[in-house]
Formats: C-alpha cells, sequence, structure tokens
C-alpha cells in the first residue's frame, strides 16, 4: 500500500473515500466525476466481455441494483439509494439468524463468469430495519445498512427516490432488474435481466387479481412474454423522471406476482408513500438522504 506521509497526501487519501468518486494516486488526483443519483447508461459501460441476450442488460445499464445472495445462491434483489444503504423487500429479511450466509453485492452481472472490466464489490449485513406494519400483500419494505460503505463509480451508483405522495401516471413504461428465473420451471439467471412492464390502475389491477390491494401497493404488468419470477423479490421498479432524459426514480419494489406470467399484473410495493418513513429511518441512523434526491 502507497504511505501517505505528507499532509497534502493525507488530505488527498481522505477525498477518495466521498461519495465524489476520484481516480488518484499518492501524489495527485487527475480527474473527479460526480456522480448523481438515477444515471443509466443505456447502452451499457464500454466493456462487455459478452453481448447481453434478449431480455438481459447490458453491463453497468443500471448501476444501483443489488444482488442479494444467500450461501451464494439466488436470493434477492434491492436497490442501493445510499453508499450504505440498500432498498429491498421486508419479506428476504424475516429470519435472519444465519444473516453471515447473505452478501449484498453491487456492481455485479454475471453471476457466474464474472471478468467484467470493473470489479464488484459485497458487502454483509450490519442492521435490517423492517418496516413495522409488515402484513401480507402490505408494507413490504426493508432498508439494509451494510458493514461498509460501497464505494460509488460507473457500475455502482444510486437510484433517486420519488417524493412523497407522488403519483405514477398510468401506462408509464418502467423496469425490474434482477437474477430471478426467467420462467417458472426455468433456472435463475446467470447475467441481470431486464424486464420491461407498464404500470396499471389500481382498480384495473384489483379487477384482474380479484382482490381489495392496500394503498402501499402499486400494480404493474410485464411485456412480451417476460415478467418478474421467483429470485425477484425486492428488486426495483423504475421509471425515467422525464421523458428526454435517461435519469430515473424507483417507483416499486417486487412484492408478489402471478409465478412469472406475462399479462397478469404483479404488486409491487409504492415507494412514494412510504417514502417519509424511508426519510425518517435514514435520519435515525445518522445518514443523509441527499445521495436519493433528484435536482
Amino acid at each position: 500500500m502507497a504511505e501517505f506521509k505528507t499532509p497534502k497526501n493525507r488530505l488527498l487519501f481522505l477525498i477518495c473515500f466521498q461519495w465524489v468518486a476520484v481516480s488518484c494516486n499518492s501524489t495527485q488526483a487527475n480527474e473527479t466525476k460526480i456522480f448523481k443519483c438515477g444515471q443509466r447508461n443505456k447502452e451499457g459501460l464500454t466493456f462487455t466481455p459478452t453481448a447481453p441476450l434478449i431480455g438481459e442488460s447490458n453491463f453497468g445499464e443500471f448501476p444501483w441494483t443489488i444482488d442479494i445472495t444467500k450461501d451464494r445462491r439466488v436470493f434477492c434483489v434491492g436497490s442501493l439509494i445510499h453508499p450504505k444503504v440498500v432498498l429491498s423487500a421486508a419479506q428476504c429479511f424475516l429470519r435472519l439468524a444465519d444473516k453471515e450466509l447473505i452478501k449484498l453485492r453491487a456492481g455485479i452481472w454475471d453471476r457466474e463468469d464474472n471478468n467484467e472490466r470493473y470489479p464488484y464489490q459485497e458487502r454483509s449485513i450490519e442492521k435490517a430495519i423492517i418496516h413495522p406494519a409488515l402484513a401480507p400483500r402490505q408494507y413490504d419494505i426493508a432498508l439494509v445498512i451494510v458493514n461498509e460503505p460501497f464505494i460509488v463509480a460507473d457500475h455502482i451508483n444510486t437510484i433517486c427516490l420519488p417524493p412523497a405522495n407522488y403519483e405514477t401516471p398510468n401506462d408509464t413504461i418502467s423496469y425490474v432488474t434482477g437474477w430471478g428465473r426467467k420462467s417458472f420451471f426455468g433456472a435463475a439467471s446467470q447475467r441481470m435481466k431486464r424486464v420491461t412492464l407498464t404500470t396499471l390502475n389500481m382498480e384495473i389491477c384489483e379487477r384482474e387479481m380479484n382482490t381489495q390491494l392496500h394503498r402501499t401497493v402499486m400494480c404493474a404488468v410485464g411485456h412480451n412474454g417476460n415478467d418478474t419470477c421467483a429470485g425477484d423479490s425486492g428488486a426495483p421498479l423504475v421509471s425515467r423522471i422525464k421523458e428526454d432524459e435517461e435519469i430515473y426514480h424507483q417507483i416499486g419494489i417486487a412484492s408478489f406476482g402471478a409465478a412469472c406470467f406475462a399479462g397478469i399484473p404483479g404488486g409491487y410495493t409504492n415507494v412514494a408513500h412510504l417514502r417519509e418513513w424511508i426519510d425518517s429511518q435514514m435520519k435515525e441512523n445518522g445518514l443523509e438522504i441527499s445521495t436519493y434526491l433528484h435536482e
């Protein structure tokens, strides 16, 4: 490890670990890049060892997606909202007796052949905060504080969150990312999949599901035979903030569905309806909320 002997170099060492990513060595900072939440790399990053297949994302395309693995198997998904906080579904963290088996990985794309240009980062659970009102199909939300911050980079970044009580327009095109099964009887996805969905009016959704839904739930339906599936619980449902920009906010968290069948609505925890709870938990734990605020 390089030695930092002078006050100037010690200061540089500290700067390099801020949320502002810095390319640095022992003598100088060559480049500084400000990372803002929700920035999608639509075409992927400069190097992808294997071209993505239909239904797969590009490497680094959705840099907020977190692989939550249990004993190295596909388990759940989350999203990075702060270098030290992952947003996910509460159902994934109800049994934490074996939490040492659960790892959270940022910047990963291919789970089996990880030879990307930029390496992934792995963290453990320090604390999992589950909404106290959790019930079946209600308040399915958790904040997971990791043991040390993820280092933000081109392929690892936070997602923006919508304002409190924001109402997502009906028929909004959105995306879910994760490594869940490709079909009901299929295997888990090797590379991060990208599922395109459309948000659905609550009245129509309740009619399709033949049930009344809680206000903390929103609905979306998959396209072209694709949808979320087993292993995708907690996955972020995101949409563009403005039509002419590739900046996204997270409107939902994958919660429950119709067993991978596209054309049948799935239920997602409504993030905007729980935004005030998210903010309050962040502040109680001494964490800034600026990392998920869109300017």
